[in-house]
């Protein structure tokens, strides 16, 4: 009786469920602005408790691009060193990196040079781009290292987490920028000068953090002008 034909099957991986990704990826953003959130208010809040909570009440649910924007705006130098460090690891990550990345990493390296060109336009600094094109320049060089080499590893799996440093980045700006996210105004007042923070106008109340980083309530009736 001949000897049964041995037969082997193999399965392919599953692929990952398209709409568990979307929803990891919307977690992500969510925890992600949580933690923007929370930062930004304890930073220009000096760190201190009462004055966080006293600030989170001005706060709105459509404040998100004003709060983002505002506080990269206020913080130009930290914004100007995170540019350095992150926009040529963006545009090494659409050059070299996953190409099916390639669309958002497009967006985000196009923001990024906007940004560049309006702080050097602005502020006259022209260190940042060259300090930008030189660490290019070094990813460049690593990249001609041999596979194997620790340097070349890393930039590596830096390309392939640029979203990831991007994030940390901005965490990071958001934590240290004391400055909030409106212009600083010189309020005169029927008992004086104040000099803060309008951070929301409400029925006939002016809710003001001092460059002390103090919480006050002016009513508008007392407000003379805004400057």
């Amino acid at each position: 009786m001949p000897a049964a034909d041995a037969t082997t099957t193999t399965t392919d991986p599953p692929e990952p469920d398209k709409n568990l990704l979307r929803g990891s990826g919307a977690a992500s953003a969510a925890a992600f602005a949580f933690a923007f959130l929370i930062l930004r208010i304890f930073a220009v809040s000096g760190y201190d408790w009462d004055t966080a909570f006293l600030v989170s009440t001005t706060l709105g649910l459509d404040d998100g691009v004003l709060l983002l924007f505002g506080s990269l705006m206020a913080g130009h130098v930290l914004t100007a060193l995170l540019l350095i460090c992150v926009l040529p690891l963006l545009i090494a990550a659409y050059l070299w990196g996953p190409r099916d990345h390639r669309p958002v990493v497009m967006l985000f390296t196009t923001l990024g040079v906007v940004t560049l060109i309006a702080l050097t336009v602005s502020f006259g600094s022209w260190w940042v781009p060259l300090a930008t094109a030189g660490v290019f320049a070094t990813f460049a060089l690593i990249r001609r290292l041999p596979l194997q080499r620790p340097l070349r590893r890393a930039s590596t799996a830096a390309l392939a987490r640029v979203g990831w440093l991007v994030g940390v980045g901005v965490l990071v700006v958001a934590a240290l920028v004391q400055t909030p996210w409106v212009p600083r105004e010189q309020i005169e007042t029927t008992d004086g000068r104040l000099s803060g923070y309008v951070l929301s106008v409400d029925s006939g109340y002016l809710n003001v953090l001092t460059d002390e980083h103090v919480f006050v309530i002016l009513v508008s009736a007392d407000v003379l002008s805004r400057t």
